[in-house]
C-alpha cells in the first residue's frame, strides 16, 4: 500500500469516526439529559418570576398618587395585587402600574430614622434652638392637621404650597378656556373631566399643541412666555379698555370658566360671574373640633422672614405639588440649618437634607386623599393598603405628632367619625356599587365601608369671589444671553413604574424627567443633535439634561421635563439657554 493510500485511508477513517460519533450521540442520554438540566436550572435561579399562587379576588382601594384619589379594583392572587383598574373610571397610566412600585429599584429603602429623630427632638426641645416648620406638599389630609397641631403645640409653622381656595365644576360650564392648564392630561380627576368634556367647548391657549390642545375644540398658539399677557388682554377686554374677540364669546356665553396659572385669572371669573356657578368653596371633610382649637394656622412660604428657620421637615410623601429649592434655602438660618425629609426617592428633597426617610409608598401606605382640584363636593377617601410595607419604614405623622406629644395613631378613625357625627352625605362601597346615607350607618359600619375601599361624599357649597391679590404689571426678563423660553412638562408622580418607560423612550408621548425639547432651528443653533448631552441654563442655576429635536416645539422655546432637578433651576416662562455639555 503506498503512502498516499494510507493517506486517504486515515482521512476516510477520521471522517467515518467523526460522522458515527455524532450520530450516535442522538441516541445516548447524555445530551438530552444536559439540556433538560439546564432548561430546569434556568427556570428556578434567582432571577425568573415566580407567579402568585393562590386565592384570586378582588379588593378595593382609592389611589394616592395624586389627589385625582381613583377608586381602585385590585385583582389580587392571594394576597398579591398582579392588576389595577378603575371604578366608575378610568385610571391614568400611572395609577394602572402602581402595584410595581414598591419594587422599584430607585425606591428608597433606608434611612437614618433613630439618628434623625434623637436630633430633632433635641433641637425642638430647646427653647434657644426656635424656628421649626413643617413644610407639607399635600395640605389637605387628616396627616396635615396633626402637622397643625403639633406646631401650635411647639410654636413652629406650618407651611403650605400657595393656592387659590377654590373648585371647579366643570358640569356646570358651557365654555372652559384653559391658559397653559393641561384640563385633559392631568389636571383633574380623569372620572369627573371625561364625564363632563361632551359638555362643554374647550378653547386651549398655549404654546405647544399638547395633549389637551389637540383634544379641544379650538387651540389659539401663543407666542412662548405669553400667557400672562394673553390673560392681561382678556381681563382688559372684560373691563371696556381693550377689544378681544375670545373675551367676547366667554363674556355672550352665560356659563364659562377660565382656568391657568396667569394671576389675572381669578379677576377674569369674577368679572365672567363664575363664583358660584362654575367656581364653588373648596371643600373640606369635617374634623374633631378639638383639632380646630389646637391647630396652627397655614403659613405661605413667602410670608416667612428669611433666615428664620432652624429645623424644616418637609412632608413630600404625596406631594401634589413642587416648591423649587431656591424659595426655600433663604428661609433656612445661615448657620447648622437641619433639614428632614421624608421622601420615597433621593431625587427630590433628599439632595438637600442632611436626613432622608424613607416612607411607605402607595399602595402600602394608610393614609386619606385631599379633595382634587375638580372636586366640588367634600370627600373622605382612605388609601386602603394592598401589601404590607416592609420593615425600617418612618411614618411622617408619627415623627411630627411624637415631637409635640400629639398623637396620630388613631386619627383617621378620629375624623371618620366626626363626619358620622354630622350625619351628612352619603357613603358608596365599591364592591357593591350601593351609595348609603351616612345617617343609616353605625359608627363602626360606617369606618368598616371606609376601609374596604369605600368614600364618603358630602354637599357642595356655593362660593363668593374672593378679593384677589392685585396683578402687578408685566415686566419681561432680558434675554440677551437667554435666548429660549422654558415651557414645562405636566408633573408625574415621584415613582413611576419601569414599564413605564415605553411613554419616555420609545414612543417619546412625553419628555423623560431629565430631558429637554428644542425645535430643530434652536437645536442646529445650539450645535446640538437629538440625544445629546447638555446643560441648561437659567437666571438661577443650571442642570444636566437629554436633548430631544421635535419640530412640534416652537422657535424660541425649550419644553422641559417636570423633575425637581429641572424646576430647581427653571419656572414656567423662565428665559435660558441650552449649550452642549
Amino acid at each position: 500500500m503506498s503512502l498516499s493510500q494510507m493517506k486517504n485511508r486515515s482521512r476516510r477513517d477520521i471522517f467515518k469516526f467523526a460522522g458515527g460519533a455524532v450520530a450516535g450521540a442522538f441516541f445516548t442520554p447524555a445530551p438530552w439529559r444536559l439540556i433538560t438540566d439546564t432548561a430546569l436550572w434556568s427556570e428556578s435561579w434567582p432571577g425568573i418570576p415566580r407567579p402568585a399562587r393562590g386565592e384570586i379576588r378582588a379588593r378595593f382601594t382609592n389611589c394616592a398618587l395624586c389627589p385625582a384619589g381613583c377608586a381602585v379594583r385590585a385583582r389580587c392572587v392571594g394576597e398579591q395585587p398582579v392588576s389595577l383598574a378603575g371604578v366608575r373610571g378610568g385610571l391614568c397610566p400611572f395609577g394602572l402600574t402602581a402595584h410595581h412600585l414598591p419594587y422599584h429599584p430607585a425606591r428608597l429603602k433606608q434611612g437614618p430614622i433613630e439618628e434623625a429623630t434623637a436630633t430633632v427632638a433635641k433641637r425642638a426641645a430647646q427653647p434657644e434652638d426656635a424656628g421649626i416648620a413643617v413644610l407639607d406638599l399635600n395640605p389637605g389630609r387628616t396627616v396635615s392637621w396633626t402637622y397643625r397641631r403639633a406646631m401650635a403645640s411647639l410654636k413652629g409653622l406650618y407651611l403650605a404650597p400657595e393656592s387659590e381656595p377654590v373648585a371647579y365644576d366643570l358640569s356646570a360650564a358651557k365654555t372652559v378656556l384653559s391658559i397653559g392648564a393641561p384640563l385633559l392630561d392631568g389636571w383633574g380627576t380623569p372620572a369627573n373631566v371625561i364625564a363632563a368634556r361632551q359638555n362643554f367647548r374647550l378653547i386651549q391657549a398655549e404654546a405647544v399643541e399638547s395633549r389637551t390642545a389637540v383634544l379641544a375644540d379650538q387651540w389659539i398658539p401663543l407666542a412662548p412666555g405669553t400667557e400672562r399677557a394673553f390673560a392681561q388682554e382678556i381681563l382688559g377686554a372684560l373691563k371696556g379698555e381693550r377689544t378681544s374677540v375670545v373675551a367676547q364669546q366667554l363674556a355672550t356665553d352665560g356659563s364659562t370658566l377660565v382656568i391657568g396659572d396667569a394671576p389675572e385669572i381669578p379677576e377674569i371669573n369674577r368679572l365672567l360671574g363664575a363664583y358660584g356657578k362654575t367656581i364653588v368653596a373648596p371643600p373640606e371633610a369635617p374634623v374633631p373640633d378639638s383639632w380646630k382649637k389646637s391647630a396652627s394656622a397655614i403659613t405661605r412660604l413667602a410670608d416667612v422672614p428669611d433666615h428664620s428657620i432652624r429645623t424644616l421637615l418637609i412632608d413630600e410623601s404625596a406631594a401634589a405639588s413642587y416648591i423649587p429649592w431656591h424659595q426655600i434655602e433663604p428661609k433656612l438660618t445661615r448657620e447648622n440649618p437641619l433639614v428632614v425629609t421624608f421622601a420615597a426617592t433621593r431625587g427630590g428633597y433628599a439632595r438637600h437634607a442632611q436626613f432622608a426617610l424613607p416612607i411607605a409608598v402607595f399602595p402600602e401606605l394608610t393614609d386619606d386623599i385631599a379633595p382634587a382640584v375638580d372636586s366640588i363636593h367634600p370627600t373622605f377617601r382612605i388609601a386602603v393598603p394592598l401589601v404590607t410595607p416592609p420593615a425600617g419604614l418612618a411614618n411622617p405623622a408619627d415623627f411630627v405628632g411624637a415631637l409635640a406629644g400629639v398623637s396620630a395613631s388613631n386619627s383617621l378613625r378620629e375624623r371618620a367619625d366626626a363626619i358620622h357625627k354630622a350625619g351628612l352625605g352619603t357613603v358608596l362601597t365599591y364592591a357593591d356599587a350601593k351609595e348609603t346615607p351616612v345617617k343609616e350607618l353605625t359608627p363602626d359600619a360606617f369606618w368598616k365601608a371606609l376601609t374596604g375601599g369605600g368614600a364618603w361624599v358630602g354637599h357642595a357649597l356655593a362660593c363668593q369671589p374672593a378679593a384677589g391679590r392685585p396683578c402687578p404689571p408685566e415686566t419681561p426678563e432680558a434675554s440677551a444671553d437667554l435666548p429660549l423660553i422654558a415651557i414645562r412638562e405636566p408633573r408625574n408622580p415621584a415613582l413611576i413604574s419601569p414599564l413605564m418607560t415605553k411613554l419616555y423612550q420609545e414612543s417619546n408621548l412625553r419628555l423623560a424627567p431629565n430631558r429637554v425639547a428644542l425645535h430643530p432651528d434652536d437645536a442646529r443653533a445650539a450645535n446640538l443633535k437629538n440625544s445629546a448631552r447638555a446643560t441648561l441654563h437659567t437666571r438661577i442655576g443650571w442642570c444636566s439634561v437629554e436633548v430631544t429635536v421635535d419640530p412640534a416645539v416652537p422657535p424660541g422655546a425649550v419644553q422641559v421635563g417636570a423633575s425637581p432637578g429641572i424646576q430647581d433651576v427653571c419656572g414656567p416662562a423662565a428665559r435660558a439657554k441650552v449649550v452642549p455639555a
